[in-house]
Formats: structure tokens, sequence, C-alpha cells
């Protein structure tokens, strides 16, 4: 490879280092986790994909989140901390756990990916997330201390945050059917309250009905509005749930 792309390579890979405060020992494992598929193609010499560091930390992020996960909430269930397990290890929140850092500049991607914005993409930055704790994971000898220690220190506290307020990729729709007929017996209620714009450009109010329980989301569509009544109104009866129960 010519010296100026070995030189880009580097810098790519020095900047990485320092987002994620390690150093690897293993340099082609950095530059595999940032290389798409499209720039392996494209590229004049030989250059492995993240795919495969990706399908590894993938692995390594669930063992880390599940250990989070139990030390964090340590009455919860079974089945409610593999709901909340399954949302964060998804693209839609690796993706923002990877904005935190930036790392979509750092991606090596085609000219094709880069003219439509590929590094942008909610899958693509999931991915490389992934890859990038598959390869510190490598780099460590197959040890989870590092990994773990990154991720704790760059990213944990956002991750608590986030689910305790909710802001959390789940389907609140389906979440608060099987609380509300715990609780009540009967499914919520949505109906629209306002349906403002022209007709490619709506937003959308509704409002989700269970009870005394009223409560009310905006969308550009009824699903996203409708999605965000129930999220308010499950948070809501969730937490007077809480409250209501003894403790031990």
């Amino acid at each position: 490879m010519s010296i100026e792309i070995e030189r880009e390579f580097l810098d790519r890979i020095k900047a990485l280092e320092q987002r994620i405060g390690y150093t690897f020992k293993d340099k082609t494992l950095p530059l595999t986790a940032l290389t798409h598929r499209s720039f392996a193609v494209e590229y004049h010499r030989k250059l492995a994909d993240y795919e495969v560091l990706e399908f590894l930390g993938d692995a390594v992020l669930s063992l880390i989140v599940s250990e989070i996960l139990i030390k964090t909430f340590p009455k919860a269930r079974e089945g409610e901390l593999s709901q909340i397990r399954s949302a964060v290890i998804s693209e839609a929140y690796l993706s923002k756990l990877a904005r935190i850092i930036d790392l979509g500049e750092l991606v090596l991607l085609s000219k094709g990916e880069i003219a439509q914005k590929g590094m942008e993409r909610e899958s693509l930055l999931c991915d490389v997330f992934e890859s990038v704790f598959g390869a510190v994971y490598v780099d460590c000898g197959y040890m989870i201390d590092i990994p773990r220690k990154i991720f704790n220190k760059f990213f944990r506290q956002q991750l608590i945050e986030d689910i305790k307020k909710g802001d959390i990729p789940r389907d609140y729709k389906s979440l608060l059917q099987i609380l509300t007929q715990k609780i009540f017996g009967k499914p919520p209620r949505y109906r629209v309250i306002t349906a403002v714009g022209p007709e490619h450009d709506k937003t959308f109010t509704v409002e989700c009905i269970i009870e005394n329980v009223r409560t009310r989301g905006t969308g550009k569509s009824k699903k996203e509005a409708e999605t965000k009544a129930a999220r308010e109104a499950f948070l809501q009866l969730s937490r007077e749930e809480e409250e209501s129960t003894p403790s031990d």
C-alpha cells in the first residue's frame, strides 16, 4: 500500500485508540474493525472487513450489558432483563453509543457509500461499534476485563440513565398492553387528537387512555405518536406499581 494510504490508516487507528483509551498491540485489528465491506472491495490491496469482529463484538457487548443489568437492577426478573438487553443490543441503541465517540467519521467506506452518507446509518454504526469491541477482545487475548473497563468508562452511566428514563428502543405498545391487562384487565385505547400539515408531511398527536391515565405523543406517523404516548403511560404505570409494591 502507498505511504499516503498507510498514513491515513494509522491516523484513523490512532484516533480510535484515543477515543476509547486503549492502544492496540496488533494494529491490523482496529484497521479491520473500521473497514466496511465496500471499501475492502474497492481498495486496490487485500483488506479484511469488520464482519467477523462484529459477530464477536455482539457477544462481548451482550455479556458486558448483562453484567451491568444484573448489578444495577438486582430485583428485576429474567424476562424483564432479557427485554432490556435486547433493546440495548440493537441497531438503534448501539448506534447512539457509537455517536458518543463520533465513530462514524473513522469508518473506511467506498466512494459510493460516502456519497450516500453510509457513515450516518444506524446499521453501520452499530456494526462498527460491535466490531471495535470484538477487536479489543481479541487484542486482549480473548479476555473480557479491558472491553468491560472501556464500556464502563465511556458508556455505562449513559446506559443506566437511559434505561431508568425509558429512553431505549422498546415495543412500548406491547409492554403497555401486558401491563394494563395485568392491572386493569383490559388494553389501552388510542385516539388521534390532531393531524397537522400537508398530506405528505403530517404531524400527528395521539392520546393513550387507560382508566384515569391519559398520556400524549407526537410523531410523523400515527404509529410513532402512539408509541410515544404508550411509552409515557407505561413509565407512569410502572412507577405507580413499583411504589405500591411492598419492599422486602
